[in-house]
Protein backbone atom coordinates (compact mmCIF):
# COMPACT_ATOMS: atom_id res chain seq x y z
CA UNK A 1 0.00 0.00 0.00
CA UNK A 2 1.24 3.31 -0.87
CA UNK A 3 2.35 5.54 1.65
CA UNK A 4 0.31 8.79 2.10
CA UNK A 5 2.35 12.32 2.44
CA UNK A 6 2.29 13.45 5.72
CA UNK A 7 0.09 16.72 5.99
CA UNK A 8 1.37 19.15 8.65
CA UNK A 9 -0.68 21.87 10.31
CA UNK A 10 0.06 25.58 9.10
CA UNK A 11 2.64 27.14 11.79
CA UNK A 12 0.99 29.48 13.88
CA UNK A 13 1.04 33.14 13.63
CA UNK A 14 3.69 33.64 16.52
CA UNK A 15 5.25 31.31 14.40
CA UNK A 16 5.85 28.00 17.07
CA UNK A 17 5.10 25.05 16.35
CA UNK A 18 1.61 23.95 16.12
CA UNK A 19 0.51 20.83 18.31
CA UNK A 20 1.36 17.55 16.68
CA UNK A 21 -2.33 15.59 15.72
CA UNK A 22 -3.07 12.12 16.55
CA UNK A 23 -2.80 9.54 13.60
CA UNK A 24 -6.12 8.96 14.06
CA UNK A 25 -7.02 12.84 13.65
CA UNK A 26 -4.40 13.00 10.69
CA UNK A 27 -6.01 9.66 9.36
CA UNK A 28 -9.26 11.82 9.63
CA UNK A 29 -7.72 14.34 7.47
CA UNK A 30 -6.38 12.52 4.65
CA UNK A 31 -9.62 11.22 4.39
CA UNK A 32 -11.77 13.87 4.05
CA UNK A 33 -9.30 15.66 2.01
CA UNK A 34 -9.00 12.38 -0.49
CA UNK A 35 -13.30 12.41 -0.37
CA UNK A 36 -13.55 16.41 -0.93
CA UNK A 37 -10.91 15.81 -4.15
CA UNK A 38 -12.73 12.88 -5.17
CA UNK A 39 -16.20 14.19 -4.78
CA UNK A 40 -15.75 17.72 -6.42
CA UNK A 41 -14.20 15.59 -9.69
CA UNK A 42 -17.30 13.98 -10.05
CA UNK A 43 -18.37 17.73 -11.72
CA UNK A 44 -16.18 17.40 -14.75
CA UNK A 45 -17.85 15.03 -17.46
CA UNK A 46 -14.73 13.78 -19.11
CA UNK A 47 -13.44 12.23 -15.56
CA UNK A 48 -17.18 11.00 -15.43
CA UNK A 49 -16.38 9.06 -18.87
CA UNK A 50 -12.86 8.08 -17.60
CA UNK A 51 -14.62 6.41 -14.59
CA UNK A 52 -17.03 4.44 -17.11
CA UNK A 53 -14.43 3.65 -19.60
CA UNK A 54 -12.23 2.41 -16.91
CA UNK A 55 -15.10 0.01 -15.60
CA UNK A 56 -15.21 1.43 -12.26
CA UNK A 57 -19.05 2.46 -13.04
CA UNK A 58 -19.81 -1.57 -13.18
CA UNK A 59 -18.57 -2.28 -10.19
CA UNK A 60 -20.95 -2.84 -7.12
CA UNK A 61 -18.32 -1.68 -4.68
CA UNK A 62 -17.70 1.23 -6.54
CA UNK A 63 -21.27 1.95 -7.28
CA UNK A 64 -21.73 1.49 -2.98
CA UNK A 65 -18.95 4.03 -2.42
CA UNK A 66 -21.09 6.30 -4.56
CA UNK A 67 -23.89 5.89 -1.95
CA UNK A 68 -21.57 6.17 0.63
CA UNK A 69 -20.68 9.91 -0.49
CA UNK A 70 -23.78 11.04 -0.23
CA UNK A 71 -23.34 12.32 3.41
CA UNK A 72 -21.57 14.93 1.49
CA UNK A 73 -25.08 16.74 1.01
CA UNK A 74 -25.21 17.50 4.86
CA UNK A 75 -24.54 20.97 5.57
CA UNK A 76 -21.75 20.40 8.04
CA UNK A 77 -19.78 19.02 5.12
CA UNK A 78 -21.25 20.57 1.65
CA UNK A 79 -20.02 24.06 2.67
CA UNK A 80 -16.12 22.53 1.86
CA UNK A 81 -17.72 21.60 -2.22
CA UNK A 82 -16.91 24.35 -4.58
CA UNK A 83 -18.61 22.75 -7.39
CA UNK A 84 -21.97 21.85 -6.06
CA UNK A 85 -22.61 20.49 -10.05
CA UNK A 86 -20.81 17.19 -8.14
CA UNK A 87 -23.38 16.71 -5.86
CA UNK A 88 -25.72 16.80 -9.18
CA UNK A 89 -23.73 13.97 -10.51
CA UNK A 90 -23.46 12.01 -7.62
CA UNK A 91 -26.97 11.55 -7.98
CA UNK A 92 -27.09 10.86 -11.73
CA UNK A 93 -24.60 8.65 -11.38
CA UNK A 94 -26.92 6.02 -9.16
CA UNK A 95 -29.28 5.77 -12.39
CA UNK A 96 -27.86 3.00 -15.19
CA UNK A 97 -28.89 5.15 -18.07
CA UNK A 98 -26.92 7.84 -17.20
CA UNK A 99 -24.12 5.79 -16.70
CA UNK A 100 -24.43 3.86 -19.42
CA UNK A 101 -24.64 7.24 -21.61
CA UNK A 102 -21.40 8.27 -20.67
CA UNK A 103 -20.15 5.72 -22.98
CA UNK A 104 -21.17 8.32 -25.58
CA UNK A 105 -18.87 10.97 -26.49
CA UNK A 106 -21.55 13.29 -28.19
CA UNK A 107 -23.25 12.88 -24.14
CA UNK A 108 -20.49 13.95 -22.50
CA UNK A 109 -19.39 16.87 -24.84
CA UNK A 110 -22.98 17.71 -24.25
CA UNK A 111 -22.65 17.94 -20.66
CA UNK A 112 -19.48 19.36 -20.86
CA UNK A 113 -20.86 22.60 -23.09
CA UNK A 114 -23.70 22.49 -20.84
CA UNK A 115 -21.57 23.18 -18.00
CA UNK A 116 -19.40 26.08 -19.65
CA UNK A 117 -22.42 27.80 -20.45
CA UNK A 118 -23.51 27.53 -17.30
CA UNK A 119 -20.44 29.15 -16.14
CA UNK A 120 -20.21 31.82 -18.80
CA UNK A 121 -23.68 33.19 -17.15
CA UNK A 122 -23.17 32.44 -13.29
Amino acid sequence: MQQLPTILPPPTIDGSEPPQRSKEKHDNLVRFQSELEFIQCLSNPSYLRGLHTQGYLSKPEFLNYLKYLEYWRKPEYVRFIVYPTSLVYLTLLQQPLFRSRLSDPAFVADLTRIAQSHHETW
